[in-house]
């Protein structure tokens, strides 16, 4: 069954955040439902911490500026609209923790019009604030938030994707976003063969469609398909998972993975969050 994300009229937030060893990432497949998610939002919690990654559904207002020395940023906008401005320098800068501050606003940095279906990505150190949510009350969006690690790599300059380009790479499925150890694809998965990547770690967001999805066990027929790149007929042994919208799940590198059964729906659509691994 699908249930549709309980996003409210409060500034929602998906926080996944990675810290820790270089390869800062569970060990472990993760999966976090989407009727978990959606009870989630209506108070605000931890839905998931493991290793390095932590996944939070919040809820906070509009507030002020802040930033942080090791936490990098990506934002997928799902809902509502705001001004949220980037770069030059906090205003009332405090410290508020390690790591952390916080200001009352932001001289001379660069203003952005956020809509359903846009992504920006935030490096660390770089000054931010959601400035105005005054149109629709409020604007939703996933953050999945990376902590500078020995190896880490992450795009050093702020880099924004608006939505009409994300719909119509979402028709075929593509890459958004590839620089450094980041990359951030709008994918379209059908049913396929196996796969299964030596460095690379996943956070898939499901945006639309239903699909059996498998992790685990045993690639059957494995063949080589580029540099640290391996593809199968299938899987023998793993773990099955029905994933659709609303559901978040978690594939470490070297895991093997396959998009099983999309008949329901034909495809799946979803944000694939990627970062390798040296």
């Amino acid at each position: 069954m699908k249930y549709p994300l309980a996003l409210t009229a409060m500034l929602s937030t998906v926080a996944l955040a990675t810290a820790g060893l270089a390869a800062g990432f569970p060990a472990q497949v993760h999966t976090v439902d989407h009727a978990k998610m959606a009870a989630s939002f209506a108070k605000g919690e931890q839905v998931l911490k493991d290793e390095g990654l932590i996944v939070i559904a919040q809820r906070v207002m509009g507030r002020g500026s802040e930033m942080h020395d090791d936490t990098n940023h990506v934002f997928i906008i799902q809902e509502g609209e705001a001004e949220f401005i980037t770069d030059g320098k906090l205003v009332g800068a405090k410290v508020d923790g390690p790591g952390q501050t916080r200001g009352t606003g932001i001289e001379g940095g660069v203003s952005h019009h956020l809509s359903k279906g846009d992504v920006i990505t935030i490096p660390a150190k770089t000054p931010h604030q959601w400035k105005d949510t005054s149109k629709t009350g409020s604007i939703a969006y996933y953050a999945v938030n990376f902590d500078n690690t020995p190896g880490f790599r992450f795009p050093p300059t702020v880099k924004y994707i608006d939505h009409d380009k994300i719909a119509a790479t979402f028709v075929k499925g593509g890459r958004i976003i590839e620089e450094e150890g980041l990359t951030v694809i709008a994918n379209r998965g059908m049913q396929r063969g196996s796969e299964i990547h030596a460095n690379t770690n996943h956070v898939f967001i499901i945006r639309d469609g239903e699909a059996e999805f498998l992790t685990g066990g045993k690639l059957i027929d494995p063949k080589a398909d580029g540099p640290g790149q391996t593809r199968g007929a299938g899987i023998e042994g793993g773990a099955n998972h029905h994933l659709t919208v609303g559901d978040v799940i978690t594939i470490p590198a070297k895991t093997p993975h396959q998009w099983k059964d999309t008949s329901k729906t034909g495809s799946i659509g979803y944000f694939a969050v990627n970062y390798d691994v040296k």
